[in-house]
């Protein structure tokens, strides 16, 4: 399943794929807060979503390069699918391509909106689709993500996710 279709199927993924995003810091990767990068994985039992349906399982791998991140996504629908997405970002809200999915339409940006939360916006065809505010606790043990957007038939939906660093 494409990254763009889950995002749309799955919140929750929508907001685990930003928390990706956070350790990128402010504008290069010198200055990133190293207790961003590594492994995250979804923490089911405390993550939500107000419309749609949460994943079986979410894991996260974020490392730095060059001036930013190299973000890898791999996901466990809980259908028996599972999808793995990488990108290549900073935090400077320049669209990105996403591998791994099948919709050459949908991009990504990412910005800093302080020293402990980023936002990500996914567009498809140009138009903004999801926003994702991730946002990583003082001791860097947990990341929490708050997503709001569309699906693929237009509906609105809310997620809220807590990824725990492994």
């Amino acid at each position: 399943m494409a990254e763009a279709e889950v995002h749309m199927r799955h919140p929750i993924v929508a907001t685990v794929v930003l928390v990706i995003g956070v350790s990128a810091g402010v504008a290069a990767a010198s200055k990133i807060n190293p207790a961003f990068f590594g492994t995250w994985k979804l923490n089911t039992a405390n993550s939500k979503a107000g419309s749609g349906e949460t994943p079986k399982g979410q894991t996260l791998t974020l490392a730095p390069r060059g001036d930013g991140f190299v973000l890898t996504i791999e996901v466990d629908n809980g259908d028996g699918t599972q999808s793995r997405t990488s990108r290549t970002a900073a935090l400077d809200g320049r669209d990105v391509v996403i591998e791994g999915i099948s919709n050459p339409a949908a991009r990504e940006a990412y910005t800093s909106i302080d020293a402990r939360t980023i936002q990500r916006v996914v567009k498809v065809n140009g138009q903004v689709r999801n926003t994702l505010k991730l946002t990583v606790a003082a001791d860097g043990k947990k990341v929490t993500a708050v997503s709001t957007g569309t699906n693929g038939d237009g509906k609105p939906f809310n997620a809220t996710s807590v990824l725990d660093k492994q």
